[in-house]
């Protein structure tokens, strides 16, 4: 049979050993599909484009069509989770289903397949696969072959579209084990070819093998002696991606979906209260670290979180524990980080599929770093912090092959919400005003719940996930979670926003640079407080906050704002005010204020150990609680003119009034 396409390759083994000969070298997969896709004319467009399939999806999957062995093909690359092709399928033509192909075909033992793969021996995956580890989507597509996938994807499914690539009824249990984090799956296989045994068989495994997914199947609105596929379904039907799932989708097994009128409106102390299950106390700082979470699935409206308290306090406890609600694959949690080691981080790093620069993915995720982050880390995240743009340049110098320095040019693309864990109290001033700054409360009360939670976890793990398990609150927070990240929401409107400046500016005496980044802040805790009761503020298919959502954020902004106002830690301005200030008003009193310039640091010990009955770490206090007051002009601290070998603290700002009286 005459071929429709010019030959501009030779891709058969006879034609790659001729390659090697002439001096060219062993082609690489890569290469190859390039080859082939580059060298593809305006006439094999129109095929493609008669499929239903149009340019950009053309170059966007790097199609083509091919002579091999005599054959004209169609090439679909099918790339691996690191962006590589894997292989290339070569589909038989449909114009190749004629007496001559058939003659060929009939008496043979093995009758010249529908298609082959390039190489031969390449070990199958699961095509898609490389979208799947680039999304954090709850719920994904399975459909039949790898032109249904590209049609689906080009008509706007959102959510990952895999394929066995017609092979239903041999799906790997490996290829669904990639689906586990999946708390959604659709199944479209259409009916060209696939029994409904096979797709019944196949949901009935995936809600075996991943018992926390609904499983759903799709049928299309086809008779049923047709069998028209996922294809038929855009290209004929002119059906669209919402469609597909919200009136042609059924739960078939597999755990029970998520019933939103389960719902209803939450406050802070709810969701305080459903928390308190594994976080006792800590009112403020759990509740305010939710919010900051659920932020993370926005478009841009996404909060920084940095805890600082001294070590063993639970800011690290308090991050992990919240971040058990939502998604594994969302959470990223780090030990010590470097730069370089975050731009090439395995769970983050990614290929961009045009540029082939490399880039680092953050959108809609939940990083966490349990150790203070290298500062030049912390100094290349700020634009990201800031929100500055969608796209953050950077670049690496490394080492090329021949030795010299070379530089790698990528990009950080989104934002994500980013918690901080520090016990350096001496906070940079740019990560004061990027960050919401948290404590976890130290009090005897908060301590000794604690050890009874860690009693009871550890006595019996298996005891106390059990009692996790059965916890209803927990279970419809989670799933409220699941729901609102299935929203895929973009920006969050407020409904009076006139409302929202007089709550923000309500005792507000000064207006000072920072405070445009704290008006940022408190707006976040409104949207977040809009997205946790979204079922209840959805108009016109958008997200809009209400005065609600902005008195229940004016609960958690007002025992922040001081702290914030003044760049320190709710921890080391509980300490100005629960120590330094009564031990200067204590002398005050007793000597006149006449006489009393400021306080000493023994002084200070020495009410430490009243109120504890344990000495501070008298380092910490001259070299970290010291110099953070005195930056944040809290105190300040003059040589004491009747001892020269000590300091004199003197706080500036009297924030007892009845205390100021006594004085």
């Amino acid at each position: 049979m005459k071929s429709n396409f010019e030959n501009r390759g030779d891709l058969s083994a006879e034609g790659v050993k001729q390659e090697i000969i002439s001096g060219k070298g062993k082609p690489s997969l890569d290469s190859v599909v390039q080859r082939i896709h580059k060298d593809t004319r305006e006439d094999v467009r129109e095929y493609f484009n008669g499929r239903g399939i149009n340019n950009d999806s053309i170059d966007k999957f790097m199609l083509g069509i091919h002579n091999f062995d005599g054959k004209d093909r169609y090439v679909i690359p099918v790339f691996n989770k690191r962006g590589k092709v894997a292989y290339a399928k070569l589909h038989r033509m449909p114009t190749d289903d004629s007496a001559e192909w058939l003659a060929e075909s009939m008496g043979e033992e093995n009758p010249i397949p529908k298609y082959t793969m390039y190489p031969e021996n390449a070990k199958l995956i699961l095509v898609g696969e490389d979208q799947l580890v680039k999304s954090n989507s709850s719920s994904v597509l399975i459909c039949r072959s790898e032109l249904d996938r590209i049609i689906a994807i080009q008509e706007g499914v959102k959510m990952p579209v895999v394929t066995g690539g017609g092979i239903v009824e041999l799906l790997e249990d490996s290829w669904i084990d990639q689906l586990k984090n999946m708390r959604d799956i659709f199944i479209c296989m259409g009916k060209d070819g696939v029994t409904e045994d096979h797709v019944e068989d196949l949901a009935q495994r995936l809600a075996d093998r991943i018992p926390t997914a609904s499983v759903y199947l799709i049928t299309l609105p086809f008779g049923r002696d047709t069998e028209a596929d996922l294809t038929d379904y855009f290209v004929e039907k002119r059906g669209s991606a919402e469609d597909l799932f919200s009136k042609y989708a059924e739960f078939y097994c597999g755990a029970k979906p998520i019933d939103k009128s389960q719902f209803k409106e939450m406050t802070v102390e709810d969701i305080a209260s459903v928390l308190n299950s594994t976080i006792k106390y800590d009112y403020l700082s759990k509740t305010v670290t939710f919010l900051a979470m659920i932020l993370a699935y926005t478009e841009s409206d996404q909060l920084n979180v940095m805890f600082n308290a001294d070590s063993s306090t639970g800011k690290t406890y308090i991050c992990t524990e919240v971040g058990k609600l939502f998604p594994p694959q969302d959470v990223k949690v780090f030990g010590k980080t470097t730069p370089t080691a975050f731009y090439y981080s395995k769970t983050l790093g990614r290929t961009d599929e045009k540029t082939g620069q490399p880039y680092v993915d953050l959108e809609r995720l939940i990083l966490i770093f349990t150790e203070q982050p290298d500062t030049k880390l912390q100094e290349n995240l700020r634009s990201v912090l800031s929100h500055d743009a969608k796209r953050t340049p950077f670049a690496l110098t490394n080492k090329s092959k021949n030795g010299r320095n070379a530089a790698d040019e990528g990009y950080i693309l989104g934002f994500p919400s980013a918690f901080f864990c520090s016990a350096n109290m001496r906070i940079d001033e740019q990560e004061q005003t990027r960050c919401l700054i948290l404590s976890p409360e130290s009090t005897r009360e908060k301590l000794m719940a604690s050890i009874n939670t860690s009693i009871a976890k550890n006595s019996n793990k298996d005891a106390y996930n059990a009692e996790l398990e059965k916890d209803q609150a927990r279970r419809q927070l989670m799933e409220r979670i699941l729901y609102i990240k299935g929203l895929n929401v973009g920006n969050i409107d407020i409904s009076d926003s006139e409302y929202l400046k007089k709550a923000f500016m309500k005792d507000r005496k000064a207006v000072l640079p920072k405070t445009q980044r704290e008006i940022s802040h408190f707006v976040s805790l409104v949207k977040a407080m809009a997205l946790v009761n979204a079922p209840f503020r959805m108009v016109d298919g958008k997200i809009v906050a209400t005065n609600k959502d902005v008195d229940e954020a004016v609960k958690l902004w007002k025992p922040l704002s001081m702290c914030m106002s003044y760049g320190v830690s709710p921890h080391l301005f509980n300490f100005y005010k629960t120590v330094i200030l009564p031990v200067y008003y204590e002398k005050v009193n007793k000597h006149g204020s006449n006489k009393v310039k400021g306080v000493t640091i023994k002084e200070i010990i020495d009410e430490v150990f009243r109120q504890t009955g344990s000495l501070p770490n008298t380092e910490n206090l001259r070299k970290q609680y010291m110099p953070a007051l005195e930056a944040a002009a809290l105190i300040s601290c003059d040589k004491d003119e009747d001892d020269k070998r000590q300091k004199l603290i003197i706080p500036l700002v009297l924030l007892d009034r009845d205390l100021e009286k006594k004085a």
